[in-house]
């Protein structure tokens, strides 16, 4: 049985992949990924993933707003 396990290992190895489509990282997505983790580490246990994702960006906005 091992035998055939690592000849099943040994012809994924082989196998051509495909790499998967990369986003672009802009600047709303990187300072909304920053905003996220500041979220994330402060603790708060009632966050829901939505409200997460939507402070994140409506903070990421604010910051590339032009009102500086």
């Amino acid at each position: 049985m091992t035998k055939s396990l690592e000849e099943e290992a040994k012809k994924f190895a082989r196998k051509k992949h495909k790499p998967a489509s990369v986003k672009e990282l802009t600047p709303r997505i990187y300072l909304a990924g920053q905003a996220m983790g500041g979220f994330i580490a402060a603790g708060r246990q009632t966050w829901r993933m939505q409200e997460i994702k939507k402070a994140s960006f409506d903070w990421a906005d604010y910051m590339l707003e032009d009102d500086t």
